[in-house]
């Protein structure tokens, strides 16, 4: 769904809907909605009744939210969490919990007595009293013992929502040679079959470890090769498979509660997450990995959702003085950051740091209270309009010698580190998803507009094909050096799986190189990427490269570079022949080869069936941020395609206000002062939407001629808080020029709105004594108003009161009968006035 050309334009007035949250009661519509009360009546309890759950974001599949504060727990816990705002208890049971099992289970049934909810935290790991490992037998039995006495023994209490697995797996987990070469056995079938597969020349299964390994790929581009991805795809699957025993031992003993992760610190272990987890909980706190102040690494949120096969729950670290977060509300930012991106609640690590003085417990609680009060903070999951394919294998960045983002140290090349953290904002056109190669085959990709794959090394063949046939059937792919090596056994590009999708035919070899790119080739499906654009980065020959508060690499390329400027891409590259009907979009310089073909350093794009792939022959995003004017016209077209809602800003990366879509709502959060906003919802259908002021126009056709159904959407957004706009089953269809609707009321004894004719303005009364917002300067427009059955049930030839006021006019009212398959359908006109719709004195439709 490309956003050019639209008939119509935003306009700079609106007043959005007052909306009451569910749960809360409504003071005057006890007695107002009566049936056979007079219309004033009903539009006064209009604007106080509360909206019904249908029209909210729908219910997540967990309990949630959940909202605990880590170490808050003991006798005497549930009433200081209750006072704090929290809803549940995290029990991180001791060592030899075995042995207290009576006063553990007191502690649950206290929380349950409370009214809240427990989170029993398992020491998994036993204390390290055994080897970790999946295959370590005596651990293995010890684990087993352990938990069948404390499952067995709390699993009966029913205030215990879910069980949690251990914390900092990563920090104890010590994977071992001997347990590589058996992997190694166990996927390539002999020393012969390792030997063949990484062309080595080993003479006996015990020479081969990591550093072995490794060392074979030391003249490979990058120094990384089948070696290196095989050692680290076994210290992946050593995570993955420990934390699947873990699964596996309590779903045996409790198969019907939700399952946890324990804390998890690294971006790379969420890609080993076995499907087993309902609920995974990352702690990505801005003082151990990026001094991200701003939004808490909330990349980490969006990682962990893998599309949506799991819930997150993150842990938020709690700023304390002399932080200048304590004082910023920076804990009430973050929560609604991570709320806007799919969280199902948040744990705040810890007690000792939240208790620790009476201004600071006070502070925390008046934050969380700011946070939790947002109607729309623990909403439907979104559905963002882009993904990354996550491989962990480049390292990024390092803390403490250990990778952060991939398994491979030493491989700090920050291609998908800084795709991850410069897009952690989102877009206009909301946030990421994030797929694992496991997630392929489980996530529909129908609906993401184009799938980055930075340095993915490893594509299998079943990979390989899930991505072309979205390719074919109309999806965008975008992709760049080293794609399927692992199965090529090459770094060159003409060599990998989807070599001929990407329309690349051959490659030169590697080199080391510095350089910016200067387009010099239009597409038609990249509109916004014009001749002569020239890209600009961030790296700087001489200079270690870093992101916000830590450093990427101390390695920096030294190179010839005619000035220090910032450059697109530095390091291995090559250049590359297309075949005939590939576009070299931007390069750097061109080559020949000996026939005379071009060859070309740069970014293709290639149309693949009834889709798009554009290829760089470099790491596409390690130096290349979203500000640059390039970067920014190239993937908002490529986002764009599909996407449900655009932000009416310039850009592409989010500034003060972000957004996150979903299929039935669009939410924003607000981080300035209270403004109002434009939003196109691509993929409306018609439809109105509850919390905004909705504008359709006749002229909105694609190329056929038929309507798009494109709707604008203008939010008014109060001051740093979070605002939705959720789509009704109402259709409203001008048969010329534009209308525009404002729902006040959608439940199940009253649908009202304001409408408003073509060229009308939604103007607020200035004094108490004026009516409430209405449109007016419109001219008369005849509109269709299509309702089905939702909230407000409409059941099969049920009657239907509907009223029409205009200011001046006396009201008109028309008694409807709703057709077999329960959809009012009908069409007036109008300048400016209200519409409503209640059941007919007598009709079933209210019961159905």
């Amino acid at each position: 769904m490309p956003f050019v050309g639209r008939a119509f334009q935003p306009d700079s007035s609106v007043v959005s809907a007052t909306v009451i949250g569910v749960g809360q009661e409504c003071p005057t519509c006890a007695d107002a909605c009566r049936l056979g009360r007079g219309l004033a009546m009903l539009l006064a309890c209009a604007l106080l009744l509360g909206i019904a759950a249908s029209a909210h974001a729908g219910e997540r599949p967990t309990a949630g939210p959940f909202v605990f504060v880590y170490g808050l727990q003991g006798p005497g816990a549930p009433q200081k969490a209750s006072a704090l705002g929290c809803n549940t208890i995290y029990l991180d049971l001791p060592p030899d919990a075995p042995a207290q099992l009576a006063a553990l289970r007191a502690l649950i049934d206290e929380a349950g007595d409370a009214g809240l909810r427990v989170i029993v935290g398992l020491r998994t790991k036993l204390d390290g009293a055994h080897t970790l490992s999946a295959t370590n037998t005596e651990y293995r039995e010890a684990l087993r013992k352990w938990l069948e006495v404390v499952i067995g023994g709390l699993r009966e209490a029913p205030g215990v929502v879910g069980w949690a697995t251990d914390h900092y797996l990563e920090r104890d987990l010590k994977p071992s040679s001997a347990g590589f070469r058996d992997f190694l056995v166990a996927r390539h079938g002999s020393l012969q079959g390792i030997n063949a597969f990484w062309g080595a020349s080993y003479r006996s299964l015990g020479q081969i470890n990591k550093a072995s390994a490794r060392a074979l790929d030391d003249e490979q581009p990058f120094g990384v090769g089948r070696p290196s991805i095989d050692a680290a795809e076994y210290e992946r699957c050593a995570f993955r498979d420990v934390m699947q025993l873990w699964a596996d031992e309590i779903r045996r003993l409790d198969p019907d509660r939700l399952l946890f992760t324990g804390r998890v610190s690294l971006y790379r272990s969420l890609a080993a997450i076995p499907d087993a987890y309902d609920v995974v909980m990352p702690f990505m706190p801005p003082d151990v990995l990026e001094a991200d102040e701003l939004t808490h690494n909330v990349h980490g949120v969006e990682m962990a959702r893998r599309g949506g096969r799991f819930e997150v729950l993150p842990w938020l670290r709690v700023p304390v003085p002399p932080s200048e977060l304590y004082s910023a509300n920076a804990l009430t930012s973050w929560i609604m950051e991570a709320g806007l991106r799919g969280a199902v609640g948040i744990g705040l690590d810890d007690w000792s740091r939240v208790s620790a003085y009476d201004d600071v417990l006070e502070v925390v609680r008046r934050q969380l209270a700011e946070a939790l009060r947002q109607p729309a903070l623990f909403h439907e999951p979104p559905s963002p309009p882009a993904a990354v394919l996550y491989e962990p294998y480049a390292g990024g960045r390092e803390f403490f010698n250990r990778a952060v983002y991939g398994y491979m140290e030493g491989f700090a090349v920050p291609d998908f580190a800084a795709l991850a953290y410069n897009y952690r904002r989102g877009t206009i056109f909301g946030g990421l998803d994030y797929l694992c190669l496991e997630d392929l085959g489980q996530v529909s990709l129908d609906n993401y507009s184009v799938i980055f794959a930075p340095l993915c090394l490893h594509l299998p063949a079943p990979a390989a094909a899930v991505l072309r046939r979205y390719v074919q059937s109309g999806g965008a792919l975008m992709g760049d050096l080293g794609l399927g090596m692992y199965e090529a056994g090459s770094w060159d590009p003409a060599a990998g799986p989807l070599a001929p999708l990407f329309g690349i035919a051959q490659a030169t070899d590697m080199d080391a190189r510095v350089g910016n790119l200067s387009v010099g080739n239009l597409h038609r499906k990249l509109p916004s990427v014009t001749l002569g654009l020239r890209t600009s980065g961030a790296f700087v020959p001489g200079q270690a490269q870093r992101l916000d508060g830590g450093t990427m690499s101390q390695r920096s390329f030294h190179g010839v570079a005619s000035e220090m400027q910032g450059y697109t891409f530095q390091g291995p590259s090559c250049f590359v022949r297309l075949y005939t009907g590939t576009i070299p979009l931007a390069s750097m310089s061109r080559r020949f080869d000996k026939k005379g073909r071009p060859l070309f350093l740069g970014l293709s794009a290639n149309d693949a069936g009834l889709g798009l792939t554009v290829f760089g022959s470099y790491p596409i995003w390690s130096y290349w941020p979203p500000d640059d004017y390039a970067h920014a016209a190239l993937h908002l077209d490529l986002i764009g395609r599909r996407a449900r809602y655009r932000l009416l800003a310039p850009g592409l990366a989010a500034g003060q206000i972000e957004l996150a879509g979903s299929e039935q709502a669009v939410y924003l959060y607000n981080r300035g002062a209270r403004t109002s906003v434009n939003v196109l919802a691509g993929q409306a259908d018609d439809r109105a939407y509850l919390g905004a002021v909705t504008t359709l126009s006749a002229a909105e056709r694609d190329s056929s001629g038929r309507r798009t159904g494109l709707a604008r959407l203008r939010l008014d957004l109060p001051a740093g808080g979070l605002a939705q706009a959720a789509a009704l089953p109402l259709r409203v269809r001008p048969y010329q020029g534009q209308a525009s609707v404002r729902v006040i009321c959608y439940s199940a004894g009253l649908v009202s709105m304001q409408v408003g004719g073509n060229g009308s303005e939604l103007r607020t009364g200035r004094s108490p004594g004026e009516a409430g917002p209405r449109f007016v300067g419109g001219e008369p427009t005849m509109i269709r108003f299509t309702v089905e059955s939702g909230a407000y049930p409409i059941a099969p030839r049920s009657r239907h009161q509907v009223v029409k006021q205009e200011e001046g006019q006396q009201p008109q009212s028309l008694l409807l009968t709703a057709d077999y398959a329960g959809r009012l359908d009908f069409s007036m006109t109008f300048r400016g006035g209200s519409l409503s719709i209640i059941p007919a004195a007598g009709s079933a439709s209210a019961s159905g």
